[in-house]
């Protein structure tokens, strides 16, 4: 049978669409739509509904987090500051309390006993230092405007004892012997000036022939009081 031409081109082309159609389905499988029905929509449609009120809540929740946030900040930078104020101030207490190391300008003054004196002289107490010249030295270098004083290494604060203890004298509770170091911080021409003033503690020194020298000196170092005291008596009055 003599097959005619247009058949065959017609049946090679059917051939070729179907491989290509079928490589087609192959390589993309078909998935079937899910079709709800009106039970499934309606609670399709509760959980779209509760999903949108989470989000919606989260999204309050953010922004009420976020401003507690800038809050928290800017008490934060607040505390920051009244902590820094805080801590100035109790640097100025301390540093005039006389409870921290200090260095600065001042004055050195050594005092020792006259030790040239005869043991048969009946004014052989003149040639000794008391405890009361230590403090009347003391008092003079306040009065003078010195901000820390110290003797023989122990810081004068406004609880410091000194008293005499027979031969020797006591400041801070431990005991101290001539010569007596005294250091002084401040203004080293005021502080000399008024040492050297007639009516001072050190004129008395010096007329009764103690030893006494005198000097300004640069960035002298005091140490602090290094004693814990509780007030026993004394109570803030509001």
């Amino acid at each position: 049978m003599k097959l005619d031409s247009k058949k065959f081109f017609l049946l090679f082309l059917g051939i070729i669409c179907g491989v290509i159609l079928t490589s087609f389905i192959i390589s993309n499988p078909f998935t079937p739509s899910m079709i709800l029905t009106y039970d499934q929509f309606q609670k399709k449609s509760i959980e779209v509904e509760q999903l949108k009120a989470q989000i919606n809540t989260m999204i309050r929740d953010i922004d009420i987090y976020n401003k507690k946030l800038e809050e928290y900040n800017k008490n934060t930078k607040i505390n920051d500051n009244v902590i820094s104020t805080l801590k100035k101030e109790l640097d100025y207490v301390k540093l005039f309390s006389g409870y921290d190391d200090v260095k600065g300008n001042g004055i050195r003054i050594l005092i020792d006993d006259n030790h040239d004196y005869e043991s048969s002289d009946d004014n052989i107490l003149d040639y000794i230092t008391h405890n009361s010249d230590i403090l009347y030295v003391v008092f003079d270098l306040k009065n003078a405007g010195a901000e820390a004083i110290s003797v023989n290494g122990k810081r004068i604060v406004s609880i410091s004892e000194i008293t005499c203890e027979g031969p020797i004298i006591k400041i801070n509770g431990e005991y101290i012997v001539p010569p007596f170091e005294i250091l002084a911080i401040g203004d080293p021409d005021a502080l000399y000036y008024a040492m050297t003033m007639p009516e001072s503690k050190i004129k008395e020194l010096q007329f009764r022939q103690l030893y006494v020298k005198m000097t300004k000196e640069v960035n002298l170092y005091i140490n602090g009081y290094k004693k814990n005291f509780a007030p026993r008596f004394a109570k803030i009055s509001k």
